[in-house]
């Protein structure tokens, strides 16, 4: 009996040590869901109004050359005009149809 005890100890130790690195393996391991797995991101989209007409100026935001001036779901006419006078040619292709 004295013989088998310590055997017992050592492998009891082995298996928690193997049981525990999987532990911590799987903890530091992202879950994956099945939601973020199968729904696609939303598009990203920044609306304005300018006198009654909807933009989207999202991909106007990185390169407009004043800036990301947007307020994104805003009326936005007055700080157009002050900046761009009449001139809605320059901002016509994004319009929301």
């Amino acid at each position: 009996m004295n013989k088998i005890l310590p055997r017992i100890i050592f492998y009891a130790l082995i298996v928690g040590i193997a049981v525990a690195g999987v532990l911590l393996y799987m903890r530091t391991q992202p879950a994956a869901t099945s939601q973020n797995a199968t729904q696609p991101s939303a598009p990203t989209t920044c609306i304005i109004t300018i006198d009654g007409q909807k933009y989207d100026v999202e991909s106007l935001r990185d390169t407009h050359t004043g800036g990301d001036v947007f307020q994104c779901g805003t009326d936005m006419s007055d700080v157009f005009h002050g900046k761009h006078g009449n001139n809605l040619q320059m901002i016509q292709r994004y319009l929301v149809q």
